[in-house]
């Protein structure tokens, strides 16, 4: 699984319950991310969370952790500009990515974001999933392609959440899902369907990345 994996044999984890969640650090430098262990000295399990910066991957964050602002949100697109670690029941680890394809920040920003999620995404061993966030309403941007095709080739496991479900019918989810599946080419890879709203998707999101860690450990 190339530089992934590596920490999963003969390990076994705790379910998560999303009961005991704590910040443990912001960096702009993968380098400088937190060594999380649990009280047996094995590294955490590590998931990421990518997608557009518009597609409410803060506010979800917080709805999973049930905290109404542990992570920060705004109503500007693209504030979080850092890889953002959080401890999950003294057993695994999310960092939240800086959102993509916002257009209105610089040539600059838009670099230095690529600079921090690329080496962190390739070589970060402790990462085991990866939580591509797609808002139902819309097709797959040109860069939700990229990422999720530069994902698969890095071996990682992912894990597609549809939100702002409760902005579409049931019938057009299902039809924005088999879109979006077939955009990505990506019929393999296991989806959830989120809204923080209407509190849709908790429980299943839950379930799946359990599922990760199962067969991980």
């Amino acid at each position: 699984m190339g530089n992934h994996g590596k920490l999963s044999l003969n390990q076994s984890m705790k379910k998560l319950v999303f009961k005991s969640i704590s910040f443990v650090k912001s960096c702009s430098d993968w380098k400088k991310s937190p060594s999380l262990k649990d009280d047996q000295g094995r590294p955490y399990f590590e998931v990421a969370v990518a997608g557009r910066s518009n597609v409410g991957k803060s506010s979800l964050l917080n709805h999973l952790f049930r905290s109404k602002n542990l992570v920060k949100t705004s109503s500007k697109p693209g504030k979080t500009r850092l890889l953002n670690f959080f401890d999950v029941d003294q057993t695994a680890a999310f960092c939240d990515l800086p959102g993509y394809g916002f257009a209105k920040v610089t040539e600059k920003m838009r670099s230095s974001w690529q600079q921090m999620i690329e080496p962190y995404i390739e070589k970060r061993e402790s990462l085991e999933l990866v939580l591509l966030l797609l808002d139902i309403r819309r097709n797959p941007s040109e860069q939700d392609i990229q990422f999720f095709e530069w994902v698969k080739h890095q071996d990682l496991p992912m894990l597609i959440v549809f939100t702002k479900v409760d902005k579409v019918s049931k019938s057009e989810k299902v039809k924005q899902m088999k879109k979006n599946i077939e955009k990505l080419g990506s019929s393999e890879t296991p989806h959830v369907y989120y809204s923080t709203t209407k509190n849709v998707g908790r429980k299943e999101l839950i379930f799946e990345i359990n599922r990760k860690i199962e067969a991980w450990g």
